[in-house]
């Protein structure tokens, strides 16, 4: 949705898992689907051996993806506003 129709836009843009962080064993834990921002939290249920995961989801005007071109961003979000 175009910036223009809000007072106050709030949007979000989700950065890439590093090449050393995949080293490292960690996960990429945060997926978008504009406008919505899911982080999936590993856990474990109280026997300390099933795991789990619980999704925490948080919505935004607009949510990118890490695989979002650049002029996209800028075409819903900052043009309107110039």
């Amino acid at each position: 949705m175009p910036a223009s129709n809000f007072k106050i836009c709030v949007c979000v843009r989700k950065r890439p898992i590093f090449r050393k962080e995949e080293l490292n064993g960690e996960i990429d834990a945060v997926s978008v689907s504009n406008p919505n921002v899911i982080v999936h939290e590993p856990k474990l249920r109280v026997d300390g051996i099933t795991k789990y995961l619980e999704n925490h989801n948080f919505v935004f005007d607009n949510a990118f993806g890490e695989n979002e071109e650049t002029r996209s961003l800028y075409d819903s979000s900052l043009k309107p506003l110039c």
